[in-house]
């Protein structure tokens, strides 16, 4: 067995544990509803760490139950982007003030996300460019950015990235607002094999920018 599996057979034995010691603690004593303790255990994933937290908050009354389903967002954002909030660590944000922190900063970062697809962080590239991955074929995942979508260069090039495009280098941002102002911009990723295929220009290129067609 490796470490790798070992380390994660060990972290979900820690995980189960905690989960049913704090059961016992505040489900079984009925200072916590069944249903809220499962709804909790929902909106953190399971984890050890965030469902003890948010346990711990909801019987403090800082948290209102109703709120519950949010932290879900809140917390997800919270464990990719750890760095970029006031405290890195969950169990540091107590007050209705700390954790009113901790909602804001996570809801400024998921408009930036939003407005900028490439600080998304934390996250694979079909997740990160969901509104761009259109499906699957032949093992390879492929993405569309749409024609006029000038403000995703910055993706072209990620999504390029080690690719010899022109459209991905990012030194040559008017050759991307170009082939994208014609026609889609189609990108196909499976491991380090790319193509890009942009039918106006009627071109299909491998990463080295060499025609397949």
């Amino acid at each position: 067995m490796n470490n790798g599996k070992l380390i994660s057979i060990i972290t979900e034995l820690i995980t189960e544990a905690s989960i049913e010691q704090l059961r016992k603690q505040f489900v079984d004593t009925d200072k916590l509803p069944e249903n809220v303790f499962k709804e909790i255990i929902s909106s953190t994933g399971g984890s050890g760490a965030y469902t003890t937290w948010l346990v711990k908050r909801i019987t403090d009354k800082v948290i209102k139950p109703e709120d519950i389903y949010k932290y879900k967002k809140y917390l997800s954002i919270f464990n990719r982007r750890k760095k970029d909030f006031p405290y890195s660590d969950i169990f540091k944000y107590n007050t209705t003030n700390e954790i009113s922190e901790l909602i804001i900063t996570a809801l400024e970062i998921e408009k930036l996300e939003k407005i900028d697809l490439t600080t998304k962080k934390g996250v694979p590239k079909n997740e990160k460019y969901r509104e761009l991955h259109i499906g699957e074929v032949d093992g390879f995942s492929v993405y569309k950015i749409p024609q006029g979508r000038t403000d995703l260069y910055g993706v072209s090039c990620e999504l390029g990235s080690g690719s010899e495009w022109c459209t991905s280098t990012g030194n040559s941002r008017n050759y991307f607002d170009d082939y994208i102002s014609n026609d889609d911009l189609y990108i196909f990723i499976k491991g380090n094999e790319k193509y890009q295929f942009h039918y106006e220009s009627n071109q299909f290129m491998d990463k080295n920018d060499q025609s397949i067609i």
